[in-house]
């Protein structure tokens, strides 16, 4: 073979050049049979999604605090002192009362309330002191303009120890006064105050009501 034929003879495309090939090809087609194009569009069309159900979950539902505030009335308050447990330790045999506070919620504001997470901070009356706390998320079902919530009740975790519920009346000169502030927090409001009680000095399942000196 001579010079001239080894310059004329075709040269065969290396596996690098064929692979070039391949990918610029997929240039070369049209849009609609592009395999980028089409994964582009699916995720353009997740991150829509997202975007819609961000709004409709959390945007949309979103209260600040002076609203949420605003949109709760509370009615058929009472509070009492109950039976958190039975106590039977080697120096110590009875029960723990605990403060608590019970009422129903009414929706006085012009959108659905839901989710409203409360939680109540006991403290005593004279000093302030932190006697326990109780929380609940309520209005897990949408709470309509204009419509009352089930009976919500909220309780501490900590108060007195006596040999009996009776014993309390006995030793009165230990008993103290107490309040219950309530703050409530919706979605993203963040926590707010949004109501105050006074807690009785009457004792569940007892017709007994602690009369301070």
């Amino acid at each position: 073979m001579n010079e001239e034929q080894k310059k004329t003879d075709p040269v065969p495309l290396t596996s690098a050049a064929q692979g070039n090939g391949e990918i610029l090809q997929e240039y070369y087609q049209s849009f609609w049979h592009n395999s980028k194009f089409w994964l582009g569009v699916v995720v353009f069309l997740f991150v829509l999604l997202f975007a819609f159900i961000y709004k409709k979950t959390v945007v949309d539902t979103t209260m600040d605090p002076k609203q949420l505030k605003a949109a709760l009335e509370f009615f058929e308050i009472s509070s009492q002192w109950v039976v958190n447990e039975q106590v039977s330790d080697e120096d110590f045999q009875g029960i723990i009362l605990v403060p608590e506070v019970s009422f129903r919620v009414r929706n006085i504001g012009k959108e659905d309330l839901s989710y409203v997470f409360l939680l109540a901070v006991f403290r005593f009356m004279d000093n302030g002191k932190y006697i326990g706390e109780g929380y609940q998320m309520t209005l897990r079902r949408p709470l309509p303009p204009g419509q009352e919530s089930a009976r919500i009740t909220l309780k501490a975790g900590f108060g007195y120890r006596a040999s009996s519920a009776a014993a309390f009346e006995k030793y009165k000169e230990s008993w103290r006064n107490s309040f219950c502030e309530v703050f409530a927090k919706s979605h993203n409001s963040g926590l707010t105050w949004v109501k105050t009680f006074y807690i009785s000095r009457k004792i569940a399942g007892q017709d007994i009501e602690i009369k301070l000196k």
